[in-house]
């Protein structure tokens, strides 16, 4: 359920480790601001990268580590960490060989990047899940939309997307892998995860990981939903509403396929708060405003331990 993290120290490696390392210069608004990186290939062909600053914003030198944990110890990113305190032990036994780098626990180091994902098994669907979420939003985020190769959800600091990871990977055991994954870039949001200020692996589980998981599935209204298809949301809708009422809102779920809620509001003259007080009618049907072309509904997602 953990995929790339990087994390901070505030250790300096030696002047051995040093040698083997490059040195990088960036032009800041104070001046030139000096790093090292080594990227060493580890026992699984995995190249985890480390960065050095002599002297971090605060003044003291600031080491960071970055590398997919599944790529580390199984060689592959399509299979789950689904322990943490195991992944642990096997990512600090491999760390330990690799030449040049320096002695740390990967436990220790402050957590500034995580990236959370599950793996659902949807067989031969997994295509038609991401055609169908690309027609979805996600409050205060910006789709973005690759037609059967992935869906994004961008803020500037947090992403969810959902793509096909036997495509994304190029292993044939990741069939019918619909991967979500939400990718968390800002300090604050991982303190908020792990309720501390110096957020690291050990303060992180299972049941943190699949709260925020679900709530992303919540809020694009995939929680516990199935995907209709055109017949069974007209059917749904009428149920749910009455027959008028029913057809009318299943017009405008198909408006809302076809066009944004700021172009349907341009069309029909609708105020934003009535446009969206009728969208939340199809939703409290239990229909996600997307539809599938298969010919019956896609099966709820939803993540549980």
């Amino acid at each position: 359920m953990i995929d790339t993290i990087r994390v901070k120290y505030h250790i300096r490696p030696s002047s051995v480790h040093l040698q083997a390392w490059t040195i990088r210069s960036v032009e800041t608004a104070t001046g030139k601001r000096y790093s090292l990186t080594y990227n060493p290939q580890s026992e699984n062909q995995v190249f985890p990268r480390f960065t050095y600053y002599p002297q971090g914003y605060d003044g003291t030198p600031i080491l960071t580590f970055e590398v997919s944990l599944p790529k580390l110890i199984f060689g592959n990113n399509y299979q789950e960490i689904t322990n943490v305190d195991e992944a642990m032990i096997a990512a600090n036994t491999i760390l330990e060989k690799v030449p040049n780098a320096p002695e740390l626990n990967i436990s220790d180091g402050v957590l500034i990047r995580l990236d959370l994902c599950h793996n659902h098994q949807v067989g031969d669907a997994v295509d038609d899940y991401i055609n169908a979420i690309g027609n979805l939003e996600y409050p205060h985020r910006r789709t973005k939309y690759h037609r059967n190769e992935g869906v994004e959800f961008r803020a500037r600091h947090k992403t969810t997307k959902f793509y096909n990871k036997e495509r994304e990977s190029g292993f044939v055991e990741a069939y019918g892998i619909l991967r979500q994954e939400t990718t968390l870039l800002k300090p604050k949001d991982i303190q908020k995860l792990c309720g501390c200020a110096a957020p690291t692996l050990l303060e992180l589980s299972n049941q943190k990981i699949t709260d925020t998981l679900n709530d992303d599935l919540s809020k694009l209204g995939l929680l516990n939903n199935s995907i209709a298809n055109r017949s069974t949301a007209l059917q749904t809708l009428c149920s749910v509403h009455g027959d008028d009422a029913g057809i009318y809102y299943f017009g405008l779920l198909m408006s809302k396929l076809d066009k944004s809620k700021k172009r349907i509001r341009q069309d029909t003259k609708m105020h934003p708060r009535s446009l969206d007080r009728k969208l939340k009618k199809i939703k409290d049907a239990g229909i996600p405003l997307t539809l599938t072309d298969r010919e019956e509904p896609l099966p709820p997602l939803f993540i549980e331990l």
